[in-house]
């Protein structure tokens, strides 16, 4: 799962339609604030709050608070959020 999420990333001047994932337990209202400073449009939310998919550009997003932005994936946005979230951190700490 892990490959598919890493290859699914998105780089930070990619823009279009993408899943993006904020830290796991930020409110709804605080991921929507940073999505809509960073320009980005909102079109759905998932089940989680922290995850969302959006219109915009990733740089701005990341910008923002969120720890990665993927491609949207053709297996649940809830265990693709899980994944992305340890993808983002190890990306973070390995220079990926």
């Amino acid at each position: 799962m892990l490959v598919v999420m890493r290859d699914a990333a998105l780089p930070r001047e990619a823009t279009g339609n993408m899943l993006v994932v904020f830290e796991p337990g930020t409110p709804q209202d605080v991921a929507f604030a940073a999505i809509t400073r960073a320009g980005a449009r909102p079109i759905r939310e998932t089940t989680y709050g922290f995850i969302w998919v959006v219109n915009g550009e990733v740089g701005k997003l990341k910008t923002e608070g969120a720890l990665g932005a993927y491609r949207e994936l053709p297996i649940s946005p809830v265990i693709a959020g899980c994944v992305a979230v340890v993808d983002a951190k190890a990306a973070d700490a390995f220079g990926l």
